[in-house]
């Protein structure tokens, strides 16, 4: 592509050490990923830099220092990889919960050894969503840090249905359940100083923007000017968002609001173009913020280790 190149806001690596470190741990399937297909996908889709984040369930360990050994040697994986490949990735740290009191201890660890330029974060614990209690010592840190944390899906809690596979609406409801939690809970007028990165165009948020206005002030006694405030407080990245979807982000986002991303390796490099191509409608300023100004305005803290770099690097 031509013009300023593209920053990746929502990107997975599951490095050699990773898919190590997940067979140990007993998974049965994990992602396929290659160095060389990364660098075909970047280069295909002019992507200067990937923000690269791997989220772990919640209910992965019941073992706090299980769940702490396995996001320790994952994190420094990726770490690794931005090491390897200066300017090229940067990391969204994993924190090991439920486990609280450990994440905390994780967190200066990823922020001040690794560099991290952020975290990523599960929308649940078990049956606790982000505004719950549960969250609140990681998430008053988080603001104190001026974090960004993106905010990724998964499995439901309860586990999936045979009639409806995850990944085509599970995946979105747990996003939007996660926000909700948030808008509900006044977690995000608490924690003013986080950025919130909703995963996938946030899900169903935008969609559902409306409804839940008109119906969180009728049930729930929410002040629709509070729901509307939120919309607009929450960034969101355009992972999959394809053009049936887009519309609706735009309308309640804002241009200024939304990054771009891909969900590689998660996605296939198929559905990445299909969903890249999303954006060739939109204007031409319009885009350049989405694919690459809203990032630098968010991730660029001078002096930081991880920092990105306003001017575009080579690509491979």
């Amino acid at each position: 592509m031509s013009g300023p190149r593209r920053i990746d806001v929502h990107h997975h690596a599951i490095v050699p050490k990773i898919s190590a470190l997940m067979r140990e741990s007993g998974a049965r399937f994990v992602l396929p990923w290659s160095l060389e297909s990364t660098w075909e996908v970047m280069d295909t889709h002019g992507i200067d830099r990937a923000v690269v984040s791997n989220p772990i369930p919640g209910d992965l360990f019941t073992d706090a220092r299980q769940a702490a050994a396995f996001t320790l040697r994952a994190n420094e994986a990726v770490a690794e990889l931005a090491a390897d490949h200066p300017g090229r990735f940067g990391l969204l740290a994993a924190l090991p919960m439920p486990f609280v009191d450990v994440a905390l201890d994780h967190l200066r660890y990823v922020y001040e050894e690794l560099g991290a330029d952020g975290v990523v974060l599960v929308p649940h614990a078990g049956s606790n969503y982000l505004g719950d209690e549960l969250f609140e010592p990681l998430l008053a840190e988080l603001d104190r840090r001026h974090a960004v944390v993106l905010v990724h899906p998964m499995t439901l809690p309860g586990g999936p249905v045979e009639a409806s596979p995850p990944v085509l609406a599970d995946f979105l409801l747990d996003t939007t359940r996660g926000a909700i939690s948030l808008i509900r809970s006044g977690a995000l007028e608490r924690y003013p100083n986080i950025s919130f990165i909703l995963a996938h165009g946030g899900g169903f948020l935008p969609y559902a923007a409306s409804r839940i206005e008109v119906l969180g002030e009728a049930f729930y006694g929410i002040d629709p000017d509070r729901v509307r405030a939120a919309l607009r407080r929450f960034y969101y990245d355009t992972a999959l968002v394809g053009e049936s979807a887009l519309p609706s982000l735009l309308a309640v986002a804002g241009p200024e609001r939304i990054l771009f991303g891909t969900d590689w390796c998660a996605a296939p490099a198929e559905p990445v173009a299909v969903c890249a191509r999303a954006l060739d409608g939109v204007p031409d300023a319009v885009r350049r913020m989405i694919e690459r100004d809203n990032a630098l305005a968010l991730f660029l803290v001078p002096g930081r280790p991880g920092a990105v770099d306003p001017e575009p690097t080579a690509v491979g």
